[in-house]
């Protein structure tokens, strides 16, 4: 339910789907830590945790 839960707070903050896309190709083409997110609302959490968030966001 992490995802799902991450998800609905991002929503809240005006992140859009979009916005998680951007992030997950940033991280996977130049292979950025989870302390140098492209958009810092992301900081700190794991591609694998963005991933989980995308798969989870029409849930």
């Amino acid at each position: 339910m992490r995802g799902f839960e991450t998800a609905k707070i991002l929503k809240e903050q005006g992140i859009t789907l979009e916005d998680v896309a951007e992030e997950i190709a940033y991280r996977k083409e130049t292979g950025a830590l989870s302390n140098q997110p492209k958009n810092e609302v992301f900081m700190n959490m794991t591609l694998n945790e963005v991933l989980r968030i995308k798969e989870m966001w029409n849930v």
